[in-house]
């Protein structure tokens, strides 16, 4: 075969490629997930992924780098959103930025620019996490609304990590893990329910330490599971 030959059979395999990427676009919602974390939160909702055979390019999960801040994943996800615009008309119809709240000095800032996204039409969601994610797994097991704070050398993370390996099978619990889903799934119904009650009880007294809106974004693949898992 002539270089031309191999160039033009190269040229249609990409183009066939490019029009299957925008037929399965075109089949239903989209989801992009930037998260703060490298390991943690993008395994999490890698493996939920997998569980319900939710698959590129039906949700994307980005992993933040390292020294990542709220400020940095949203910029991330504004740069991943318009990228993805180049391929078709067919948008992510929703752009999640996992965040946590811990120490960052940028946190609110992050919250305000995702507000003024919202502003211009762009479907942006914030889903924080005060002080950190595992927060969220903790809710698994317990209900608290006791207020989590550095201590010693122990940082305000490892404080709720702390709590979290007084759970049944996680005491050695470390970040960046691989099956903390599996391991938790048939308790998600309880951590959303728990997660709904802390944040009313947040806005009720104004203290969001602790809270997280982890559960919006997990109810929110529960749905796309249910119309477009395991049928792709």
């Amino acid at each position: 075969m002539g270089s031309d030959d191999l160039f033009k059979k190269r040229k249609a395999q990409k183009s066939d490629e490019l029009e299957r990427q925008r037929r399965e676009r075109a089949k239903g919602s989209r989801f992009l997930i930037v998260c703060e974390g490298m390991k943690t939160e993008p395994y999490y909702f890698d493996e939920f992924c997998q569980v319900h055979q939710l698959r590129t390019p039906r949700v994307r999960i980005a992993p933040g780098e390292e020294g990542s801040s709220p400020d940095c994943v949203v910029a991330y996800a504004e740069n991943l959103f318009e990228e993805d615009a180049q391929l078709g008309p067919d948008r992510y119809d929703q752009v999640f930025c996992v965040i946590d709240r811990d120490k960052h000095s940028t946190y609110q800032a992050a919250i305000q620019r995702i507000a003024d996204l919202n502003a211009e039409g762009k479907p942006f969601v914030v889903i924080p996490s005060v002080p950190c994610f595992e927060y969220w797994l903790l809710l698994h097991f317990t209900y608290t609304r006791q207020s989590f704070h550095a201590a010693g050398k122990r940082s305000i993370c490892g404080t709720v990590i702390q709590e979290l390996r007084k759970q049944p099978g996680f005491a050695g619990y470390e970040k960046a893990q691989r099956g903390i889903y599996s391991r938790l799934k048939e308790l998600t119904g309880t951590a959303i329910k728990h997660a709904q009650r802390a944040a009313k009880d947040a806005k009720k007294t104004g203290e969001d330490n602790p809270s997280t809106c982890v559960h919006h974004l997990v109810e929110k693949l529960q749905e796309l599971a249910a119309t477009h898992g395991r049928r792709q």
